[in-house]
């Protein structure tokens, strides 16, 4: 077993974006990554494969052609085999795929989510182990939380490529319209650019509107927030809701892809309108044709009804703060489990 003082190795091709950042922030116990990114990394890996290196690679969200080495992979949804949506139907752009997976010594498939597993099993030719390693959260601050939480909060998103409206920004915003003033002691942080004339209408009902660095959003608005929407549908995971629900904050998210499954009994589903994905784990290639027919008025009551329940009645929102906390404390979403897991993935990859 490659080990540096008695841990064992792994090159890392690592991503900036949080999920993947834990792996850094708090690895497995007796693990040692090292980080392999940009040119640098590439070279590494034709030339690792050369010689013939024995530490094991874990990818982060997709796998590279890795000659030679054994591999271990996670990922989103099988879309990071593909260019785009409609290609993931071109006989060519799936063999391609097949053959990235085949490709070396593939050990493990580490979807994030069971959707993401459908996706895969749906689209390629899965020979080898797979098991579902789930996002998780981890701060090096003490996570605090403020005893008056009136705080609404949606991330992500911007109109200049539709996201917004995709994560069901148009329809969080409504929904504010029709409540806020019923809810004077309560305040919404949309942190996303929506288009212009609504964006200006928001900041004159009062809502804070822009992005801020992530930092920030941990240490200033989780800490003061009540409830979190994403009514998204396009997201496979929305980490946005994982961190905020470590912070007790209420999730309302939509019944897309893996939100339900990683919200479970410690939030509000609502039924989406239309979905990037559909329930069988094929995209839906219609998906922006249909966003533009928006904002959806059934959407827009069923987030009034969800968050109104959740701004009026304490007791019902703090049962389901409770839940979150719990949830995300235990497995499979507490960073401690997806490390032991990880590491007995990575001793059988390397043993076999």
């Amino acid at each position: 077993m490659p080990s540096s003082n008695n841990k064992l190795v792994v090159d890392l091709f690592s991503s900036s974006h949080p999920i993947w950042r834990t792996l850094l922030e708090k690895p497995p116990d007796d693990v040692k990554y090292i980080e392999r990114r940009g040119y640098a990394g590439k070279a590494y890996l034709l030339l690792s494969g050369l010689a013939r290196v024995k530490n094991l690679i874990h990818f982060c969200n997709g796998a590279k052609l890795a000659y030679g080495r054994r591999w271990v992979a996670d990922m989103e949804s099988v879309m990071v085999f593909f260019k785009n949506y409609e290609s993931m139907y071109d006989s060519d752009a799936v063999a391609a795929a097949q053959k990235r997976l085949e490709t070396g010594e593939c050990k493990y498939i580490l979807p994030l989510t069971n959707a993401a597993r459908k996706t895969l099993e749906r689209f390629l030719k899965i020979d080898w182990p797979i098991e579902v390693v789930y996002p998780t959260f981890y701060s090096r601050s003490k996570i605090s939380y403020d005893r008056y939480r009136n705080v609404v909060v949606f991330v992500g998103g911007s109109w200049r490529n539709m996201s917004f409206e995709a994560k069901g920004g148009r329809e969080v915003a409504e929904a504010w319209f029709r409540i806020y003033r019923s809810f004077p002691s309560f305040r919404m942080v949309m942190l996303s650019s929506p288009p212009p004339q609504l964006g200006k209408k928001l900041q004159e009902a009062g809502v804070k509107v822009g992005y801020m660095p992530r930092d920030r959003i941990l240490s200033e608005v989780y800490p003061r927030a009540r409830v979190i929407i994403l009514p998204s549908m396009m997201d496979t995971v929305g980490y946005s809701v994982i961190e905020a629900m470590n912070y007790g904050v209420v999730p309302i998210v939509s019944d897309h892809f893996a939100m339900p499954e990683l919200v479970g009994d410690a939030g509000i589903v609502v039924k989406a309108p239309a979905k990037l994905w559909n329930d069988n784990g094929t995209p839906n290639l219609g998906f922006m044709d249909q966003i533009k027919t928006g904002p959806f008025e059934e959407f827009i009551e069923k987030i009034v009804d969800a968050l109104t329940r959740l701004l009026d009645v304490e007791d019902y929102w703090r049962g389901y703060s409770e839940k979150a906390l719990l949830r995300m404390h235990s497995p499979p979403f507490n960073i401690d489990y997806r490390n032991r897991i990880l590491r007995k993935i990575y001793e059988s990859a390397v043993e076999s």
